[in-house]
């Protein structure tokens, strides 16, 4: 028998037993929708890492002065006390390192207790943070300007850009635009000082914050903690440092850790997040392969019973001449189809489902007005051939064993099979 002889009588003996193969396919369409739709949550949540880390620069250096003793990077009540601080002067030796394109030093003030004040006198709490470099949450959009521009430079002095969610209620953008508001910070000893900037920007974010060149900031820090060089003695809390590639960027990471300082890559970091979403991909699929182990057994009562139900069948190809391996083929083919049929189904409904849930997920988005931007559900070309070929494997492997029985058959007996 040639492949084509046994491929067609396969799909007779399936044709025949329209139900039986659609009831039997079923386990194996269910296994292949999960595998799909579970994996492709995986792979579209780490497409969209990837490619927010790319768009963030994997390039990057994010440098950290280092501590002395075991304390948090910012405290309330005493200045850090740091080995490598990095000052105005080490900024500026960096800036002229080979393979550095910029170096941009950022200030925090966490845990400081400040207050927006307005025109009239009132207070409202907000934090002053740093200009955005990048947006932290690879899966929120990056903020948009409502007024004026949102881009603070690191040599800017005496302005600062506002959030929507630090204007009180009843005051516009355009009401603060171009003048000059008050950051009012209260320190624990129950002393109050006033930093008057101007607004030239406000963004559409629904944060109570206010971001402030990092010189200002520095400001604020030197007068709360009541030093007057602080820059020159403690520095800024963070460097970011752009390399001109990412081999640059590895390069440079082990110079400024052997120097002391505390380095993080956001390559290094993609490749932890790598590592975790592919366990995550295989827990997802491990889901649906319990379903195609059930889907499996399936196929083999199935094949079982047509071998009862084609005992003489087989008897007559074994007497005009088919071998062992010409039955054991057919009926591994027979297999094959059914777990193919199924890996067919599951995939087109896997994709579909995908497409559904993306939709779903965007509509509730949308109402809850989040600010997120992402396609959570993506199913590419590899994974739809990689789970038809799973899906015809199962089938071929569970009709292993009664592929063999039915070659084992006696002509003779078969032939006299009732």
């Amino acid at each position: 028998m040639t492949f084509r002889d046994m491929l067609a009588t396969a799909l007779e003996n399936l044709g025949r037993r329209k139900v039986r193969t659609v009831l039997t396919s079923t386990g194996v369409i269910v296994g292949i929708l999960t595998i799909v739709t579970m994996v492709s949550l995986g792979v579209g949540v780490q497409s969209e890492v990837r490619t927010q880390f790319a768009s963030l620069g994997l390039e990057n250096l994010f440098v950290r002065p280092g501590q002395q003793a075991e304390q948090d990077f910012f405290t309330r009540y005493a200045a850090p006390q740091r080995d490598h601080p990095i000052t105005p002067a080490v900024i500026a030796a960096w800036e002229q390192t080979p393979g550095v394109v910029s170096v941009t030093p950022v200030i925090e003030l966490t845990g400081v207790a400040s207050s927006l004040e307005m025109p009239g006198g009132d207070l409202s709490p907000v934090s002053v943070v740093a200009p955005r470099i990048f947006t932290p949450n690879p899966f929120q959009r990056p903020a948009t300007a409502v007024a004026g521009t949102i881009s603070l430079s690191a040599e800017s002095r005496g302005e600062m850009v506002l959030g929507q969610g630090a204007l009180p209620k009843g005051v516009t953008p355009e009401d603060v635009l171009g003048k000059q508001l008050t950051i009012v910070l209260r320190s624990p000893r129950g002393e109050s000082q006033r930093f008057p900037l101007t607004v030239v920007g406000v963004s559409d974010s629904s944060s109570a914050e206010v971001q402030a060149p990092a010189l200002d900031m520095a400001e604020m820090k030197s007068w709360w903690f009541n030093t007057p060089d602080y820059l020159g003695t403690q520095g800024y809390d963070t460097a970011v440092v752009r390399a001109k590639d990412v081999n640059t960027a590895t390069q440079l990471l082990g110079t400024f850790r052997d120097a002391g300082f505390v380095v993080q890559s956001l390559e290094l970091i993609l490749d932890v997040a790598n590592r975790v979403f592919a366990l995550i991909n295989v827990m997802l699929s491990s889901i649906g392969g319990l379903a195609l182990f059930v889907a499996s057994l399936g196929i083999v009562n199935t094949m079982i019973m047509a071998i009862y139900e084609r005992t003489r069948e087989i008897g007559t190809l074994k007497a005009i001449g088919a071998s062992r391996g010409d039955i054991r083929n057919m009926f591994m083919i027979e297999a094959g189809l059914i777990g193919a049929l199924g890996g067919v189904v599951g995939i087109i409904g896997g994709w579909l489902l995908g497409i559904l849930l993306n939709q779903v997920i965007a509509w509730y988005i949308a109402q809850e007005k989040l600010p997120i931007q992402a396609t959570f559900f993506v199913t590419p070309w590899w994974l739809a051939l990689a789970a038809l070929g799973f899906a015809a494997l199962v089938g071929v492997v569970a009709g292993l064993y009664p592929a063999a029985r039915a070659a084992r058959l006696d002509p003779l007996v078969a032939l006299r099979y009732e």
